[in-house]
């Protein structure tokens, strides 16, 4: 079979390689060499913004012809197509478009004496090379092949995209053919939710019509505000797991007839660094302080060293899918004082006035009402508590927040950074796909980011 320059040789000599990353290792000579042209073909391309070892730029490459898709031959024999009429049918399936874009990354770095300690090459998700430069060459492995024979296709398609930023029509190829699942976006919710209500239904699952009004009052008026609260003087366990029962009885909770500590077992995390004495993880063998205790609770708070576990992980859940209470101490200053972020002054007030509060957090789709519900239960019996990210939740149970649209390769979440501060804070993110979503048209597509030659910045 020809080792062509078309998307399904590539596509066959990428299927060989682990997605993710490769901790650096030593190549065979024929490797390192292989590597060459293509990092001189892309010398000119500048690197990443935010990364200046790293450079990227996209390959068009065209799905070639039958010939290049398979052996007819062989794909008959092993029963996956009947005819030569069904091998041209999954060619167009698998195929459908004349030209399949990919995403090229190398990386290099260098010592402080300008010696190469470092080569990566990675098509996507998946990792070609990942080469130290420390020491010697190794004998060839199974992969060289494979290696060298896809660094020379890369290198062809990297000089047709370079050529095309050398002449200024780069940007426009990417712009008008550059797929969506590639791209990212912005669109409104109220878009979503006009089309899809149920959408609206599930943000509001297991919140009242009265707690909703409530938290839209406190967050419009102000009153969610750290600068506002009256921190108390003293904590205790009882206090923080009192605060804790409130809220599992906001959200209808199961337990809640139990002692405060029991309910507090029974639907944190359970990793609580000792904090009841009978939790779980790291640091259980604490012991229990006095639940009624203020210095007890100080010497716990403040003066341990047993870090590493989950106490403010209320309500468990997964690693975004949870709820927090947390507990802060506005008097703990020492680290901003250090830091020439507070003055003497502002310190003496902070230890004078301040003292303990509470936050809850919980953004996650699937935890806001329950976040919304220990907020208001917290502070409407006179708690300081505030609820961190109140403005976001308030505009996303509005529908007046954007929702993140990410490539297809990305998992969406935690992918606040991959958009402009333009759109605010958004919380939400998710793939699209064009057959399926009827709101598809009022996405907002953002510009894709522009390569750009060194030669002339």
């Amino acid at each position: 079979m020809r080792n062509t320059m078309t998307a399904p040789v590539i596509d066959r000599l990428l299927f060989q390689f682990d997605t993710g990353f490769v901790n650096a290792r030593p190549y065979s000579k024929d490797v390192m060499d292989a590597m060459e042209p293509l990092f001189s073909i892309m010398a000119d391309l500048a690197p990443l913004p935010k990364n200046d070892e790293v450079k990227m730029i996209w390959l068009k490459i065209p799905r070639g012809t039958l010939e290049d898709f398979g052996d007819f031959q062989q794909i008959l024999d092993d029963g996956e197509v009947k005819s030569r009429e069904e091998f041209e049918e999954l060619w167009h399936e698998e195929y459908p478009d004349e030209y399949k874009w990919y995403q090229l990354f190398l990386v290099e770095s260098f010592n402080k004496d300008g010696s190469l300690r470092y080569r990566g090459v990675s098509v996507g998700r998946n990792t070609i090379v990942s080469a130290s430069f420390e020491g010697d060459t190794c004998s060839a492995r199974w992969e060289d092949k494979s290696i060298i024979c896809l660094c020379s296709l890369l290198a062809e398609a990297a000089a047709v995209s370079m050529d095309l930023l050398r002449n200024g029509t780069y940007g426009r190829v990417i712009d008008e053919g550059l797929p969506y699942w590639f791209r990212k976006g912005v669109v409104k919710r109220t878009d979503v939710m006009a089309v899809e209500p149920e959408m609206k239904d599930s943000l509001f699952e297991g919140l009242s019509q009265s707690v909703y009004e409530r938290f839209c009052e406190l967050v419009t008026t102000g009153q969610n505000d750290v600068s506002l609260l009256r921190p108390m003087k003293t904590m205790t366990a009882n206090v923080f797991f009192c605060a804790c029962s409130l809220g599992y009885k906001a959200c209808n909770y199961k337990g809640t007839d139990k002692p405060l500590a029991d309910q507090y077992l029974m639907h944190a995390d359970g990793r609580d660094e000792g904090l009841t004495g009978r939790g779980s993880g790291l640091h259980r063998e604490y012991g229990s302080i006095d639940f009624d205790s203020p210095e007890e609770w100080d010497k716990w708070y403040h003066k341990r060293e047993h870090w590493g576990g989950h106490p403010w992980e209320v309500c468990r859940g997964g690693n975004s899918t949870h709820v927090d209470l947390f507990v802060h101490d506005s008097r703990d200053i020492s680290f901003a004082l250090a830091m020439g972020r507070m003055t003497e002054e502002k310190a003496k007030k902070a230890r004078e006035t301040g003292g303990y509060y509470f936050s809850v957090a919980g953004k996650a789709w699937s935890r806001a009402a329950e976040a919304v519900n220990f907020y208001v239960a917290i502070h409407d019996v006179g708690f300081p508590v505030v609820l961190e990210d109140a403005d976001e939740i308030l505009a996303r149970f509005r529908g007046e927040d954007w929702i993140g649209i990410v490539p297809h390769d990305v998992i969406p979440n935690y992918c606040e950074s991959m958009f402009p501060e333009e759109y605010g804070c958004i919380l939400d993110f998710m793939h699209v796909y064009k057959e399926e979503d009827a709101w598809f048209k009022n996405i907002q597509w953002l510009p894709v980011e522009r390569a750009k030659l060194k030669s002339k910045m």
